[in-house]
């Protein structure tokens, strides 16, 4: 086990300060943070640190599980833990989301290989919705779930930059959203404002790109869905947490990667998640493709590799990181 890739977790906390032990420590101000442990307090929403991981490799965290009360669904346990319920959802495909049980045990799919992205600024790999902050000056990577675009909307892989951010924003529904809401009764106005039916939630961060935000939502279940227009949706303790420590013109580099490899260690690790914008399955062209991506990585270290295993991978993306 790797004791130093347990998960610190914490919550948005404005009069907390956060302490970065086993890692040199920021140059910035962390005032928005308090560390809590995953078996004590209540917390609304948890989210999670990892120190980055040296010598080339990208695999960080550790696979927990949880032992689920009678009241228990995956939808409130992906709340209350930061995780999207997507994601839960693969990690757990033979659990019910909605009556799990009294004393089932799901995993929680809390390891990540990194994307093959720059370890700076803002990285979201739509194919696993989540989101990758590295801090400035810092040896740490902090991850949230995110809500990203629909088929028919689908969020923009760019390289962008943020350049401010919004406090109770205003929404500007485009004239497809407004034709959406209208043919379900729902008539919009030309602007709808802050408050309890904004989608935008409490707090927005502006990108470069035009039309694009990442922001709370007003419906936290979407977050770890395909809900929105293209922008990224956060839980609102998340995107309070995070508008505080970037500063305007911080990289941001959206991805969209379901399927990744890396090392730790040792071990050569695979990661397999649905291309959310083409079909489920993968073609055998792609299949070929990540074998290659595979036996490439496997060299860095002379190792071989189990190709059966990893179609199996394929077959059934579960989004958590395997051994080979």
């Amino acid at each position: 086990m790797y004791w130093d890739q347990m998960p610190v977790f914490f919550i948005h906390s404005r009069s907390a300060a956060f302490c970065a032990t086993g890692s040199k420590a920021p140059q910035l101000l962390w005032p928005v943070l308090l560390l809590v442990s995953l078996l004590g307090g209540s917390p609304t929403v948890f989210a999670a640190a990892y120190t980055l991981p040296e010598n080339g490799d990208s695999v960080v965290g550790a696979v927990t599980s949880l032992r689920l009360v009678h009241e228990d669904t995956l939808a409130a346990v992906a709340q209350k833990y930061g995780i999207g319920f997507q994601e839960l959802i693969d990690a757990n495909p033979d659990v019910d989301p909605w009556l799990p049980g009294e004393g089932t045990v799901i995993k929680m799919p809390t390891q990540y290989i990194l994307p093959d992205a720059p370890r700076s600024g803002l990285v979201i790999n739509i194919a696993e919705y989540r989101l990758y902050f590295y801090p400035p000056d810092s040896n740490r990577v902090i991850t949230y779930p995110v809500g990203i675009g629909r088929t028919d909307f689908p969020t923009p892989l760019i390289e962008t930059r943020v350049t401010g951010r919004i406090e109770n924003p205003s929404w500007t529904p485009t004239a497809a959203a407004r034709e959406e809401h209208a043919a379900a009764g729902d008539i919009l106005p030309p602007v709808v404002p802050a408050g309890p039916d904004n989608p935008l939630g409490n707090l927005a961060i502006q990108l470069a790109e035009p039309g694009y935000f990442i922001h709370g939502t007003n419906k936290p279940f979407g977050v770890g869905q395909m809900v929105s227009h293209g922008c990224i949706r956060l839980y609102d303790p998340h995107i309070a947490t995070l508008a505080e420590m970037i500063p305007n013109g911080f990289p941001v580099y959206i991805v969209n990667q379901p399927f990744k490899v890396g090392w730790r260690g040792d071990r050569l690790y695979v990661e397999s998640h649905r291309d959310l914008y083409s079909d489920d399955a993968f073609s055998d062209e792609e299949k070929a493709q990540m074998l290659e991506l595979v036996e490439s990585a496997a060299q860095r270290n002379l190792a071989t590799v189990d190709r059966q295993l990893v179609e199996v991978v394929l077959q059934g993306p579960t989004g958590v990181p395997v051994s080979l």
